[in-house]
Parts: structure tokens; C-alpha cells; sequence
């Protein structure tokens, strides 16, 4: 794997990480804020877990089949690119219940941190 893809991993890991912070405040937490912040949050952290699996290259995505990587660039370009007709229920499903298995077939992809 080049330094590139693994920096790209490392920040999806890191990001799917904070998903779960997020989504552990519980759904009530994500949709009682008038200004949507919460949700405006997680939709952040998708689109810039898309923009990563972008960076990857094809001899890293083709290790893992099982990942959804297709489906996690179509999910940044949707929230990106239209973000007048944003799901909100749909990007908590995706911070969720998503990516903690994004992130479980991700992480074994990396080598061994150096730091542990």
C-alpha cells in the first residue's frame, strides 16, 4: 500500500471514529437542534470520508470488494452536489449504522501504526 492510500485510510478510520461519537448522543440529540448542526456534522464527515475513498488508488479499493467504495463516492457527490434535497434521516442511518461497518472492513486494510 502507497503512503497516500494509507494516510487516506487512517482518515476514513479516524472519521468513521467520530461518526460514532456523533451518533452516540442518540437521535434525539441529532434532531432536536433547530439549526440542524448535528446533522450538518455528520454530513461533513461523509462528505469527507467520500473525498479519501476518491483519493485511493485502484490497486487499494480492489484489495477489499466487500467495501462500498462506489456507493461512499456517490453518497459525497448526492450530499456535495445537492445538498437543497439533503435526507437527513439518511445521513443518520449512514453515520449510524454505516460507517461502523465501513470503518470495521476498513481498518484491518492498515498496517501496524508505528505509535501502536
Amino acid at each position: 500500500m502507497n503512503d497516500r492510500d494509507e494516510r487516506s485510510l487512517r482518515e476514513i478510520v479516524r472519521l468513521c471514529d467520530d461518526g460514532a461519537r456523533l451518533a452516540g448522543r442518540g437521535h434525539e440529540w441529532y434532531v432536536s437542534d433547530d439549526l440542524n448542526t448535528p446533522g450538518l456534522a455528520a454530513e461533513s464527515i461523509i462528505i469527507k470520508i467520500g473525498e479519501n475513498v476518491a483519493r485511493l488508488s485502484d490497486e487499494t479499493t480492489a484489495v477489499s470488494p466487500q467495501v462500498p467504495w462506489s456507493s461512499i463516492k456517490r453518497m459525497r457527490d448526492r450530499l456535495a452536489h445537492h445538498y437543497e434535497a439533503t435526507d437527513y434521516d439518511a445521513v443518520w442511518a449512514t453515520i449510524s449504522i454505516d460507517l461502523p461497518r465501513v470503518r470495521a472492513e476498513i481498518a484491518p486494510l492498515l498496517p501496524e501504526s508505528p505509535n501502536g
